[in-house]
C-alpha cells in the first residue's frame, strides 16, 4: 500500500475491472502455492518504524512534506498525516550480524532525521501514541497530500454510506468520539516486522506469530494515553481497529479468523472473499507481479498479515508482517523486541508438536486483547491449561525458549546478550513504555506536555526504557 495511485474517485466499472484482474491473479496465485513456486530461503527480516514530527511545545507539527523533501532519503517516506513519517530498514538475513546491521542503519538514518528536523525547528519522536495529540488535529487539513490517502478516506466513508466513524475505548477512563474521516488512524504509530519465511514452513510461522502476539504486544506496549485519557496499555490496538471500519460484516483490522491449516493462500482467499475492494485503481504491472492481489491485500490491516514480495531474480517470496508492537522508546528496546519475536516464532514453528494444536484460536485471540489492554499486568491462558501472569510466563518459559532459538538461528552472541539484558530488565522492573508513561502522567497530574518532555529527554539518552527514571 505504499504505491501511489492515479486518481481518488472510482466508478462501478473501475470496481468491476479491478475484481476481474484480482480473480485472474488469484487463479495464478493458487498455481504458485500448489507448485511450491515461492522462495525456500532461510529467514530474513525487514522493518518499518513510524515516527512523529513535533515542535518545541511538544505538539505535532504537520510539516512532513518539507521535512522529507529536505531529508531526501528514499527509505524515509510519508505517512497518513502530515505530522508522521516512516523509516524503512533494508532487509537482512537473521543469522550473524543481520539485526545489528539493521540497528546501525536505522540509528544513522535517525540521526540524520534529527539533524534535518532541528534545522526546520522541529524534533522527531518514536512513541505508540503522542500524548499531546488532540482530537481536533486529526482532520483532513493535516492529511498528507497523496492520492492514495485521499482515496482511502473517500472510499471508507462511501462504504459506510456516510456514517461517521464511532470511536469508543474503555480502559481506566472511557473515551468516545465521532469522526467523519479516517485520520484517527494517524494517532497510532507502530513497528512492523517483516519476516521472510520458506514456503514449506510458512503456515507454522504464521500460526506461531498469532500465538506470540500477546507477548510481543505486552512487552512493547507504549500507548496508554489518548486525548488526555488513560486507556489500554496499547491503545493503538482498539484505535486502529475502529479508525478504518468500513461497516461491513468483516472488519479490515482484526486479529484474524483462525489458524491456517494448509497454506498461506487461505489468507489471500479470505481477503478476496470477505472484503470489498477499497481502492479499485488501474495498475500497470504484469500479472506475474501480483499487483491487484497485493493492492487488495494491502488494504486489509490485520495484526499479522501474509505478504508477497520478489527476489532480485523475480522469484516470489512470502513474508509474515507482524504489526502489534508500538513504536519503541529506544532503538535498543526495538531490536530486543524484534529479536524476541523472531526467536519465539522460530521456536514455535520448528518444535516437534505444533503450538496451534496445543491451544485453541479463541484463547490466543483473547490473550492478545487482554495483553494489549493490561500490558505487563495481563493474565493469560497457556498451553498447560493454567492462567499465568505475562511477566512470569515470559521470564520463566518464553524468554529462555526464544533465546535458545536465537542461538540456533545463528544470531550473533552479542545481539542475544543485549536482548536478554534488556528484556529481563524490563520484566524485573515491570517497566515498559506504557507503565513509564502511566507513572509520569500521575506524577505530573495529567499534564501530557510534561509527560512528553520527560519522555523525550529519556529517549535522547538512547537507553532502554527499563532504566528510565
Amino acid at each position: 500500500m505504499g504505491d501511489e495511485i492515479a486518481k481518488t474517485e472510482f466508478t462501478p466499472a473501475d470496481s468491476a475491472r479491478f475484481k476481474s484482474h484480482l480473480n485472474a491473479e488469484m487463479e495464478l496465485l493458487q498455481t504458485w502455492f500448489d507448485g511450491q513456486k515461492f522462495c525456500q530461503d532461510v529467514l530474513q527480516c525487514g522493518l518499518e518504524l513510524e515516527a512523529w514530527l513535533i515542535g518545541a511545545d511538544g505538539l505535532p507539527v504537520p510539516d512532513n512534506t518539507l521535512f522529507l523533501t529536505t531529508l531526501d532519503r528514499q527509505m524515509v517516506v510519508p505517512e497518513l498525516s502530515k505530522f508522521n513519517f516512516e523509516f524503512n530498514v533494508s532487509p537482512q538475513y537473521v543469522a550473524g550480524n543481520g539485526l545489528a546491521d539493521m540497528q546501525s542503519e536505522l540509528r544513522a538514518t535517525w540521526m540524520r532525521c534529527e539533524q534535518v528536523a532541528s534545522k526546520l525547528g522541529h524534533r522527531i519522536m518514536s512513541i505508540g501514541i503522542l500524548p499531546t495529540v488532540a482530537d481536533s488535529m486529526l482532520c483532513l487539513e493535516n492529511m498528507s497530500p497523496l492520492k492514495r490517502y485521499a482515496a482511502i478516506n473517500e472510499r471508507v466513508l462511501r462504504l459506510r454510506e456516510g456514517r461517521p466513524l464511532h470511536l469508543k475505548i474503555s480502559g481506566i477512563d472511557t473515551l468516545e468520539s465521532l469522526h467523519h474521516d479516517v485520520m484517527l488512524e494517524s494517532a497510532a504509530t507502530s513497528v512492523q516486522v517483516h519476516l521472510k519465511v520458506p514456503q514449506a514452513n510458512s503456515v507454522r510461522y504464521y500460526n506461531a506469530s498469532l500465538v506470540a502476539s500477546a507477548f510481543t504486544v505486552a512487552l512493547a506496549a507504549n500507548a496508554p494515553l489518548l486525548f488526555g485519557h488513560q486507556l489500554w496499555d496499547d491503545t493503538r490496538i482498539p484505535l486502529f481497529e475502529q479508525a478504518v471500519d468500513t461497516g461491513g460484516p468483516h472488519p479490515r483490522v482484526t486479529f484474524g479468523d483462525g489458524f491456517l491449516k494448509n497454506s498461506l493462500f487461505e489468507l489471500f482467499q479470505r481477503n478476496c472473499n470477505d472484503h470489498r475492494v477499497l481502492l479499485p485503481a488501474q495498475i500497470e504491472q504484469a500479472p506475474a507481479r501480483m499487483p491487484y492481489v497485493r493492492m487488495h491485500n494491502g488494504t486489509i490491516w490485520n495484526w499479522n498479515r501474509a505478504l508477497i514480495g520478489f527476489e532480485a531474480d523475480g522469484q516470489p517470496h512470502l513474508r509474515i508482517e507482524h504489526r502489534p508492537m508500538s513504536a519503541s522508546p529506544s532503538l535498543a528496546d526495538l531490536f530486543a523486541d524484534v529479536a524476541f519475536y523472531i526467536g519465539l516464532v522460530h521456536a514455535f514453528a520448528t518444535q516437534a508438536e505444533r503450538v496451534e494444536s496445543q491451544i485453541d484460536f479463541d484463547t490466543v485471540r483473547q490473550n492478545f486483547y487482554t495483553a494489549a489492554k493490561l500490558g505487563l499486568s495481563a493474565q493469560v491462558h497457556w498451553l498447560d491449561g493454567k492462567i499465568h501472569n505475562v511477566i512470569n510466563l515470559v521470564r520463566e518459559k518464553l524468554l529462555p525458549l526464544a533465546l535458545e532459538s536465537m542461538s540456533q538461528l545463528g544470531i550473533s552472541a552479542e545481539q542475544i546478550a543485549n536482548s536478554q539484558e534488556i528484556l529481563r530488565g524490563r520484566l524485573d522492573s515491570r517497566q515498559n513504555g506504557a507503565s513509564w508513561q502511566r507513572r509520569a502522567f500521575a506524577t505530573h497530574g495529567g499534564d501530557t506536555r510534561r509527560v512528553l518532555n520527560d519522555y523525550e529527554i529519556n529517549q535522547q539518552q538512547s537507553q532502554p526504557v527499563h532504566t528510565w527514571n
